[in-house]
């Protein structure tokens, strides 16, 4: 038979450990289509499923597994799952079939017809038959694996076996080893617990757990599959403290283990505690609070792990949470602030300690005391009112008495950690209002900023109180809201010998911009406003301002668009001085950016545009179109990036709406022949600003776009004006770019060379190729390779303009504020910067090679080194073989940036592939390095030398030292010269550098 045959080579093929999925795969096949029935199968396989020997039984169970679990649902016929179930059931008792059987049950148990009954025999073989940590942990998972789907899918089951279950399942566990099993077993006992009333066997199964606490597994860091030590802690913090069951068993040697000298250990405890003070019993708690205190009091006071004290603090928080009463008792609070003698509660023993400390003489570690009094008090309304009620008194009498600066500060400290403690329940405590007075005292809303260094820091702890009371609900009235206000404003705006009061407050203004931006619009802004309009104010005060205005607008939406056109008003109104106007464009700028560029950037835009881009664009031209004053071309550029931010993101409807005015502005302005110095063309980029951001389906307001541009190549070709032909440029390669039609886009681009070209060629001429190679080599246009190839030309005719043909290639690849990019809409085509490098850099390397000139040579290094910086790195590493000669020509033969860039081109080569430059790197490229670094040279900028070190420094990482032994010495007089630069930041990197190579070589 054709089953049997089957059978039989898949019993030979399990002998021979050969591989068998195709002879399973035809088995289920033929089952599938009904060739074989499951039953054929079974009585084909029965000589092997009843023979005596272990391993003919076990090679049976293994065939009927493997098909089992491949087969679908559907072939399975519901009257064989039963028998199936209970056949597999039976195998369990039989060790060698173990392991083939759990695979065949965990397949059968997610057929509908497999019921609740076969569920319960399975379970009970399971737990009565099979000692699970005899076998391999393939098999042991299995196990674990069937008990969750079961836990999942048959709650029912696992509800009436109750006890069993759990007994069986705490008895299956005991001793496992595996992290993978393990991760498994800690997920099912919080499930378990959910489904059974463990109170009868929460002892076994909490001896079972807890002995793996604290649990320690390095995560195999090669295998991202793998368990992480975290998830795993995890999984076990999770089945300690599913139950309140295990209170009375896990708190005393949770607390114990709070002693352990490993940080680690201390963290996974605390943070297990605080996770069981969530569903343990408040009466379980309360027995062993002080000793958890009193260590939770010491590792605060130690300090020696932040993460530390950030747990053992969150964990006095749950607890306190845990044990205290939902609301006070009906007498009132408890007023015992000082006789301890009597039974003490359990925030007794927070402030038993810190009460003695805030009365001693010489106030220890207030900040640690500070915190534990915050972490009791924001547990509960409750807590915050007795804390506050036992604390403040004492602290208000001491601030009453001394006058010690240093004593007042840690007092105003503590008192400011009790007083967060209200913010952060939300509710103010309620002995507050009868301390107000003394709250306002010690405070001192109205108070000035101090002149003298000395108060700076007490200052500071009152401005950080005042914030408190600002923040607290319903504390201050709207009169002393509005002075505090204020009182923090002073502290950023006035100069002080400690500038970081100004940082201070402006950092507590970003925090209550958040929680009360209107309190800020309305008291803080109209301060700051005044402060940049004062005459003579200094150009680091209004910076600073600036900053302050930036952190704050940027902190919250509500007060951002209030801050940007309060600054649009004071530069307009013309009450800023000239001299502060970039600084302040410059920090409208970027709050626009960051404003744009959230998730909800879009909704925002049209107010942007209206209030922000476009009076900033009518301001920029109506006082840059006066001949009597002129705007620094700066300003201008940051109004345009303004414009672009915000114009960028409205849609083509809106964007036409506004086009019309700015057409009718500039573009007679940019169609006329200017002079050099005509400062009326310093206003143009707003212009190219606003066509650049366009959307390509928007509509420019031009009756024919051939003239149009024509007309823009013709005066950028004939203007004096740098600021006029670039902006032509700009408008010109946008609209080609973004111009859908391939024809057109051919056209126009004929049209605007043909108006440019002439008998004699300017660099007007070579810089319109770059802008239109930029605009169609971004979306793959052959009309933009052209272009190129014409550059190159006029680089190897060694002609007058070859350096500006060479120079310009950074036009081509390289960024620009607004012209052709991705953010205003530019058309990029894929692969399009791999096509550019398949071209150009083999026509580059044949021309160098073949270059009659060192001029023409240095001319086209250029080209290369602004192309392979503007490449993404797997581009540039394919085919760089050919590429690194001339990069060390480049490095040789240019200076400054493409220098830089250079070197820093044959690093990443380094990093990435060093066994390309093995050949060359002791006899040409740590020579070139050698010479890169020394600052007397004047081709050796700053960069140059910074990219250098950085390539001496990866060398020794990448090459043996029996390779670079003979220019070890070199390269470490070299470097040692390097160390008495001029440039800290170079100093720096030439003492890593010259470590390294100092212990290059030795053993």
């Amino acid at each position: 038979m054709l089953v049997q045959r089957l059978v039989d080579a898949y019993i030979i093929g399990l002998e021979d450990n050969a591989d068998n999925s195709t002879l399973c795969q035809t088995l289920v096949t033929h089952i599938s289509n009904g060739d074989i029935s499951l039953l054929e199968l079974v009585q084909a396989l029965g000589s092997y499923l009843s023979s005596e020997e272990a391993g003919r039984r076990s090679k049976g169970a293994h065939v009927l597994a493997d098909v089992l679990t491949d087969l679908p649902a559907d072939s399975i016929p519901p009257q064989a799952t039963e028998k199936l179930a209970r056949f597999f059931a039976a195998r369990l008792a039989d060790s060698p079939c173990v392991p083939h059987a759990l695979p065949s049950i965990i397949a059968l148990q997610g057929l509908d017809s497999f019921t609740d009954q076969c569920a319960v025999d399975v379970l009970d073989a399971l737990f009565k038959e099979v000692h699970v940590q005899s076998f391999q942990h393939s098999t042991r998972g299995e196990a674990y694996r069937l008990l969750d789907l079961i836990i999942d899918n048959r709650k029912t089951v696992v509800k009436s076996m109750g006890d069993d279950f759990v007994l069986g399942f705490a008895q299956m566990l005991d001793g496992e080893k595996d992290p993978r099993s393990l991760m498994v077993a800690f997920q099912i006992i919080p499930k378990l617990a959910q489904l059974v009333n463990i109170k009868n066997n929460a002892e076994d199964l909490f001896d079972v757990i807890f002995c793996y606490f604290p649990i320690t597994f390095k995560h195999r860091e090669s295998d991202p599959s793998s368990i992480s030590s975290e998830s795993l802690k995890s999984a076990l913090r999770a089945a300690i403290t599913c139950s309140p069951y295990f209170g009375d068993m896990a708190i005393k040697p949770l607390i114990e283990k709070t002693t352990a000298a490993s940080m680690s250990v201390k963290i996974d405890t605390y943070e297990t505690l605080s996770a069981a003070a969530l569903v343990y019993d408040p009466e379980v708690l309360k027995p062993d609070m002080e000793a958890l205190v009193e260590q939770i009091r010491e590792d605060v006071i130690m300090a020696s792990d932040e993460a530390v004290v950030s747990a053992a603090l969150d964990t006095l928080e749950a607890m306190y949470s845990a044990v205290s009463p939902a609301a006070p008792p009906s007498n009132g609070l408890d007023s015992r602030v000082a006789d301890f003698n009597e039974t003490l509660t359990p925030l007794d023993y927070v402030l038993k300690d810190a009460i003695f400390q805030l009365t001693a003489d010489d106030i220890k570690n207030p900040e640690q005391i500070g915190k534990l009094l915050r972490s009791a008090a924001r547990s509960s309304a409750y807590n915050c009112n007795v804390v506050s009620d036992a604390v403040l008194p004492i602290i208000v009498e001491r601030l009453h008495t001394t006058d010690v600066l240093t004593v007042r500060r840690e007092l105003i400290d503590v008192l400011n950690h009790v007083l967060s403690a209200s913010c952060d329940v939300n509710r103010k405590a309620e002995c507050l209002d009868s301390d107000k007075n003394n709250l306002l005292n010690i405070y001192r809303l109205d108070a000035s900023v101090p002149l003298d260094k000395e108060y700076s820091f007490l200052h500071i702890t009152r401005l950080k109180g005042i914030t408190l009371l600002i923040l607290m609900p319903g504390f201050l009235d709207v009169n002393e809201t509005t002075m505090a206000l204020q009182t923090i404003s002073r502290a950023a705006i006035e100069r002080n010998e400690d500038e970081n009061v100004n940082k201070e407050g402006s950092h507590l203004l970003v925090q209550l911009a958040q929680s009360k931006p209107e309190e800020v619009e309305t008291a803080v802004l109209p301060l700051f406003f005044d402060a940049l309009c004062e005459d003579m104010v200094s150009t680091h005060k209004v910076s600073s301002l600036l900053n302050a205005l930036g952190a704050i607008g940027v902190a919250t939406a509500t007060v951002l668009q209030p801050i940007l056109s309060g600054l649009v008003q004071v530069i307009t109104s013309g009450k800023l001085l000239p001299s502060h106007c970039l600084t302040a464009t410059t920090t409208i700028r970027k709050m626009v950016d960051t404003a744009t560029a959230a998730p909800n950037g879009a909704e925002i835009c049209p107010a942007l545009t209206s209030n922000i881009a476009i009076p900033l664009s009518d301001w920029a031209f109506n006082t840059g179109s006066s001949n009597s004053s002129s705007i620094c071309p700066a300003v201008i550029v940051e109004i345009a990036k303004t414009i672009t931010a915000a114009f960028s993101k409205l849609d083509s409807d809106k964007q036409e709406q506004h086009l019309h005015a700015q057409f009718g502005r500039y573009t007679m302005m940019a169609l006329k022949v200017g002079k050099a110095d005509d400062a009326h063309f310093q206003l143009l980029p707003l212009y190219s600003a606003f066509v650049c951001a366009c959307w390509p389906q928007t509509k420019l307001p031009v009756d024919n776009l051939d003239e149009y541009l024509g007309g823009l190549a013709s005066a950028a070709i004939s203007t004096e004006s740098f600021y006029q032909r670039d902006v032509c440029f700009e408008i010109i390669a946008t609209v080609l770019n973004k111009i859908s039609s391939t024809d057109s886009r051919d056209q126009l681009t004929r049209s605007v060379l043909g108006n440019a070209d002439g008998v004699d060629i300017g660099i007007a001429h070579v810089l319109l190729r770059h802008w239109v190679a930029r605009a169609l080599i971004n979306r793959n246009d052959k009309g933009g390779y052209e272009c190129v190839h014409w550059l190159l030309s006029l680089i190897t005719q060694d002609s007058p303009f070859s350096s500006d043909a060479a120079e310009g290639f950074s036009i081509i690849l390289g960024d620009h504020n607004w012209a052709v990019t991705a953010a205003t809409h530019g058309v990029f085509r894929l692969l399009s910067k791999q096509r550019f490098y398949a071209t150009v850099v083999p026509e580059i390397t044949v021309s160098f090679k073949s270059a009659s000139s060192d001029a023409i040579k240095a001319n086209l290094l250029v080209v290369l080194t602004h192309t392979v910086r503007h490449m993404p790195k797997s581009v540039l590493m394919t085919g760089i073989e050919e590429v690194v000669p001339l990069l060390l020509s480049a490095i040789r033969l240019t200076t400054g940036d493409l220098k830089a860039a250079s070197i820093r081109t044959i690093t990443m080569v380094m990093l990435e592939s060093p066994e390309t430059l093995q050949e060359q790197i002791a006899t040409s490229i740590i020579p070139l390095l050698i010479a890169s670094v020394a600052h007397t040279s004047s081709a050796n900028s700053i960069e140059v030398r910074r990219a250098a070190h950085d390539a001496l420094l990866l060398v020794p990482e990448k090459y043996p030292f029996s390779a670079l032994n003979a220019v070890r010495k070199n390269v470490l007089h070299a470097l040692a010269r390097a160390r008495d630069d001029h440039k800290r930041l170079v100093r720096m990197e030439a003492v890593k550098a010259y470590n390294k190579w100092l212990d290059y070589g030795v053993s």
